[in-house]
């Protein structure tokens, strides 16, 4: 029955045609899972007093082809006189098996034994162990479909409707080949005639790529269309996250998480190509790869138990689509599809594709996102403030900075304060981050250059006669320019937007952890210590796979025209010259903004 299931993937086109081509599916089971089943099914037994067989934990590998079982143990063989146990023979050690795997008629894996012995067993004690375990190797079974109900709801998701017929009939034509043990789990190729016209109608048009800016129709669009994907990969990395209580396995997910977003961002800021017709599709693809990798090292470490059967059942129907889709490039993948697939992973969450903005307190937690305390009530007006408000006080009570637009003859009164709080928030975070010397001066340095490459040191700009956050065409907000679809769930965006001191604060966290975790790992293996700030404000601008762009050959023109200005800011800023906010660059010391304002 799963078998048949997998190939309402191919069949999401036309009706059947007379012609066909054949297309396999290539469906994996780990040798962990099956390790794992062999273990629940296999089991000991005793015999009265004098005739016991104890088994530990299997062991299973590959070799040469065939499954290879060794299963440690020990045993005793005797006979009951007189009310006492007198043994005959006794053992303690492995009991080897080469196997060969094959499919049953319902869809299961089962083994033949091609060979079996044992290590210093006595010929009587090992023809009584035969006897109870080849049975037991014989009647073993590893079931594919055990969640048929959440892989079937996958694939229907992922076709639609109009062509369930077609899919009904071409189910009865598929073929299903014999497995292969490879290096680490059993092969079972899943072969579909699957008509010619089929795969001619799911191939992409040559304009896929988007070449022309999209419209404001096009773009909302889009970004309707990428946020089920973006909520998708938030509900996976943080259930893996929870269930594998590993600060590695976490910064893995951390940084797949943020690269995804900075793409999605990308996407959307017209800085990346969209393939207009399914780009749900291809950032699924882009991005399994890397995400199944992170699953099965795990599994092999043991930070996520192999017990975890449904990571198998998650694995598989991933790799399915994923399948399906190189096989028959741009057939399109639903969110219907997403939300079945993480289901599987999961069958007890809510709606796995919920999107929205609110602080996620589990996830900050799982990734050590530091939550920042509200010490005053956040601005966040329901629309912006008026020109009047522009034009009286910028001074709130509490914080002087929030709403401040500063005229060019306040320059010198606004810089003094930001670069207070700037200065402040970096030794703050300093504190917090035991950053090593000589990286917490590169630090210190790099909060304020990166607000000024970013922002000019801006929270507020004027708008259409209102006081208004600045936003950027990637939706990075405020004098830190917090990106908010890459850390949506992290920040209240709220107090990103309105809260000049809430900015800057996540700003300075997100640089320390990326300097941490990115860019002094990077400087230390390029033996360049300049290049901590270099790669640290890389990682910020355009996210963890960014973090050496500068050392590329040759460099993306844009890319490198922004690092080398980040590094003159940087150099200035460092070596002690006055930031100059009338032009956003730094002049020499002791020439102040408010002599530069006349």
């Amino acid at each position: 029955m799963l078998i048949r299931l997998l190939t309402l993937c191919a069949l999401l086109a036309h009706a059947c045609a007379a012609t066909a081509a054949r297309l396999e599916v290539p469906l994996r089971v780990s040798l962990d899972t099956l390790r794992e089943a062999f273990n629940a099914q296999l089991a000991g037994y005793k015999d009265g007093p004098c005739r016991r067989l104890s088994l530990k934990p299997a062991a299973l590998e590959s070799r040469e082809g065939h499954l290879h079982l060794a299963i440690p143990g020990s045993g005793a063989l005797g006979v009951e006189l007189a009310g006492k146990c007198q043994t005959a023979a006794t053992w303690e050690g492995t009991m080897h098996f080469t196997l060969a795997p094959r499919i049953d008629e319902a869809g299961r894996v089962r083994v033949s034994i091609v060979d079996s012995r044992a290590s210093g067993m006595a010929p009587a004690l090992w023809n009584a162990a035969k006897r109870h375990l080849h049975p037991r190797l014989e009647r073993f079974s590893y079931d594919l479909g055990a969640s048929r109900d959440a892989l079937a709801g996958l694939l229907r998701g992922a076709a639609p409707p109009l062509h369930a017929a077609a899919m009904e009939l071409a189910l009865q034509r598929l073929n299903v080949l014999a497995p292969k043990v490879e290096a680490s789990h059993v092969l079972v190729p899943v072969a579909i005639d699957v008509p010619d016209a089929w795969l001619a109608a799911a191939t992409p048009s040559a304009a896929a790529g988007a070449s022309a800016p999209l419209t404001e129709a096009e773009l909302d669009a889009l970004e309707k269309a990428l946020e089920p994907w973006d909520a998708f990969l938030v509900t996976i990395v943080r259930q893996v996250a929870a269930d594998g209580e590993d600060s590695a396995l976490r910064q893995r997910l951390f940084t797949l998480l943020l690269d995804s977003r900075y793409r999605l961002s990308a996407m959307l800021a017209g800085d990346e190509p969209v393939v207009q017709e399914d780009p749900l599709r291809a950032l699924f693809l882009d991005t399994w790869s890397e995400l199944r990798t992170i699953l099965l090292e795990a599994q092999r470490a043991g930070t996520l138990p192999p017990s975890l059967l449904r990571y198998a059942l998650f694995i598989d129907a991933a790799d399915a689509l994923a399948a399906v889709e190189k096989a028959a490039p741009g057939l399109p993948l639903s969110a219907e599809g997403l939300r079945q697939l993480a289901r599987s992973l999961n069958p007890g969450e809510g709606d796995p594709l919920a999107y929205d903005w609110s602080v996620d307190r589990d996830l900050s937690r799982l990734f050590e996102v530091e939550e920042i305390p509200q010490t005053e009530p956040a601005p966040a007006p329901a629309a912006p403030t008026s020109w009047l408000d522009f034009f009286i006080s910028r001074a709130y009570a509490d914080n002087p900075l929030d709403r401040w637009v500063p005229t060019r003859q306040e320059l010198a009164s606004y810089e003094a304060r930001i670069g207070d709080l700037l200065q402040k928030t970096a030794v703050g975070e300093l504190q917090r981050g035991s950053v090593a010397a000589p990286y917490d001066r590169v630090y210190r340095h790099l909060v304020p250059t990166t607000a000024l490459i970013e922002s000019c040191w801006k929270q507020y700009i004027v708008r259409d006669g209102k006081v208004t956050y600045l936003r950027s065409q990637s939706s990075s907000v405020g004098i830190m320019q917090i990106n908010q679809r890459v850390w949506r769930g992290f920040y209240d965006i709220e107090r990103v937007r309105w809260d000049t001191a809430y900015n800057v604060r996540a700003g300075a966290q997100i640089l320390m952890r990326y300097l941490k975790d990115y860019a002094i790992p990077y400087a230390q293996k390029t033996g360049k210590p300049e290049d901590v700030a270099r790669a640290g404000y890389a990682v910020y601008n355009a996210g963890p796979r960014a973090v050496g762009r500068f050392d590329k050959s040759p460099p993306h023109p844009r890319e490198a025209r922004v690092d080398e200005k980040l590094l003159n800011l940087y150099r200035g800023i460092a070596g002690g010259s006055q930031v100059d906010l009338a032009n956003c660059g730094v002049t020499t010391p002791g020439k102040s903004s408010a002599a530069r304002a006349q």
